[in-house]
């Protein structure tokens, strides 16, 4: 624009009027250059009412914009971290079922190892018969699965923690034009309760069609494979991810994996995602969109305990099922009722590779998306109430 403008200044478009137009565009173009101050929007999950839940898709697409809250730049320090108000119906509700979801597996783990160590042979084989009904029998059909999404069980676990999604500027708006896309939320905690919250968050108040990755284990698991299957999900594998894409549906994972529970520090955030960059690779050779996000709370729900010397970590890479020694709420398998808060940053358009992509590529995109993860964390933390941490990839 300065050139341009120059051009016809020195064709000799000196009058005063000319002049005084020319400044002024000028000076709006110089305007123009400055950065713009990021808009900061928040959703309270947990307060959106049973009415607007009941609504059809096309009515609650308009109600919702309008309980957003927004800010022309950051948010105050705390202003975000407010826990939800709950009655004791709801809280209780909730209880039993995360007690269900994350008690259950512990339960039946221990006994079944008492069965098959102490235990008669009619004892070891009721054991073996008692988990191959748990982790086979047939799961609720989509009908079920559709009307469980909006469910006040649903709305109960998002009251019980506080649950919130925040974003900046158009990210949102972003998200819903560029679907299918893989969300990228770490960390993984003991249980990244964020982002299997944001299945049915996603699906009934985003307005888009969202599925979760659990890993395949967690569908074999009783009790614990409740908590995925109430929801839809698909194994995370990249022939199912590739599958579900290309259906149209998107899918959200929390890409440091297992190893993420062993990374887990009460002093920062600890995401361990450096060196594994899978889903840079899978992005580039089918050409997806990936959606950085990151998890607030996820590690904050439970404390957890592991051998210093990676047994532990190295025996749940084997098997592909984390084992380690994890407690909550009352010192049980209740996660703490700490605030969970999903935040989605702005969606990183991949084209697909001709042929194999190259290291180059893959490092390319891989550092994208490790930014914007952290750009979802630091320009958030201060909101939430988690200004004294940082964020450190490993």
């Amino acid at each position: 624009i300065f050139e341009f403008f120059r051009f016809f200044f020195n064709l000799g478009f000196s009058s005063h009027r000319h002049f005084v137009i020319g400044s002024t565009l000028m000076m709006m173009a110089s305007g123009t250059g400055k950065q713009k101050k990021r808009q900061y929007h928040c959703l309270d999950i947990w307060a959106i009412s049973d009415e607007t839940l009941s609504l059809s898709d096309e009515e609650r697409k308009r109600v919702i914009p309008t309980l957003v809250r927004s800010s022309d730049g950051p948010f105050e320090p705390n202003y975000l971290d407010h826990p939800a108000s709950i009655t004791f119906v709801e809280e209780a509700t909730a209880v039993f079922l995360l007690y269900v979801g994350m008690g259950g597996p512990l339960i039946w783990m221990f006994s079944t190892f008492y069965a098959l160590l102490f235990g008669s042979w009619t004892l070891r084989t009721w054991a073996i018969l008692f988990y191959i009904v748990l982790a086979y029998h047939p799961m609720p059909s989509s009908a079920f699965v559709h009307r469980f999404i909006t469910s006040r069980y649903t709305q109960s676990l998002y009251r019980y923690f506080s649950y919130r999604m925040v974003w900046t500027d158009s990210n949102l708006e972003d998200a819903q034009l560029n679907v299918p896309w893989i969300g990228a939320g770490p960390p993984h905690g003991v249980l990244p309760f964020a982002n299997i919250l944001s299945i049915p968050a996603i699906n009934s108040i985003m307005g888009m069609k969202f599925a979760g990755a659990p890993a395949d284990v967690v569908f074999r698991t009783p009790f614990l494979r409740y908590l995925a299957g109430f929801y839809p999900t698909v194994p995370v594998n990249r022939i199912s991810i590739a599958k579900t894409i290309a259906k149209g549906t998107s899918v959200g994972l929390v890409p440091d994996g297992i190893a993420g529970i062993f990374r887990q520090n009460s002093h920062v955030e600890v995401v361990a995602l450096k060196h594994r960059r899978g889903l840079a690779r899978h992005a580039l050779r089918h050409g997806t969109t990936i959606l950085p996000a990151y998890s607030f709370g996820n590690t904050a729900a439970f404390g957890s305990w592991w051998d210093r010397f990676g047994l532990l970590e190295w025996a749940s890479r084997k098997m592909q099922a984390s084992v380690f020694i994890y407690w909550g709420r009352f010192g049980l398998p209740i996660p703490r009722r700490v605030q969970i808060t999903m935040v989605f940053g702005s969606p990183i358009k991949v084209t697909k590779s001709e042929c194999e992509p190259t290291e180059e590529e893959i490092h390319k995109l891989h550092e994208n998306i490790l930014a914007g993860i952290r750009d979802c964390f630091e320009s958030h933390k201060h909101a939430l109430g988690w200004g004294d941490k940082d964020l450190v990839f490993e």
